[in-house]
């Protein structure tokens, strides 16, 4: 065939790509490219660490949950003595507030229901009234209680 009888041909023999169809062809290809590189990313972000290391915290500063021990030191975190040097556990306190929270406070024997009401106090701010209701409750089982054991 002649070069001139409806072929499109560059000198050098080359074909002429100028025509839309490859660059249809030639987007597609870069469009699904990134479609696959953005897919990998995200796989690989969802995976988990493969070092043998344990993660670090992602908030150091946050308090976790401790489990209140039995039979051990009962108000450890109040920065008071250990169960033993202050007696003999007589019943465990929970007072739960407006909003839910259960606030938890071991009664030892020897210890007055002034000293049990500012322990509640110190985790849970109470109004007054509610702080001389629970002082007098506290005293109510402390006499009952002790006069028994």
């Amino acid at each position: 065939m002649e070069p001139g009888s409806g072929w499109r041909c560059r000198p050098g023999g080359r074909l002429d790509m100028s025509h839309g169809f490859v660059r249809h062809i030639r987007r597609n290809q870069i469009a699904r490219d990134a479609y696959e590189q953005a897919v990998r990313q995200a796989r690989g972000r969802g995976r988990g660490r493969l070092t043998v290391t344990p993660p670090r915290p992602r908030r150091p500063d946050q308090q976790r949950y401790q489990p209140r021990r039995h039979g051990g030191d009962g108000d450890a975190g109040s920065g008071l003595p250990p169960a033993k040097a202050r007696g003999v556990q007589l019943f465990c306190l929970e007072y739960e507030a407006d909003d839910g929270s259960v606030t938890a406070v071991i009664v030892h024997k020897g210890d007055s229901a002034e000293e049990v009401t500012q322990r509640v106090c110190a985790r849970t701010p109470l109004e007054p009234a509610l702080r001389g209701a629970l002082c007098q409750r506290v005293q109510e089982e402390l006499h009952k209680r002790q006069g028994t054991g």
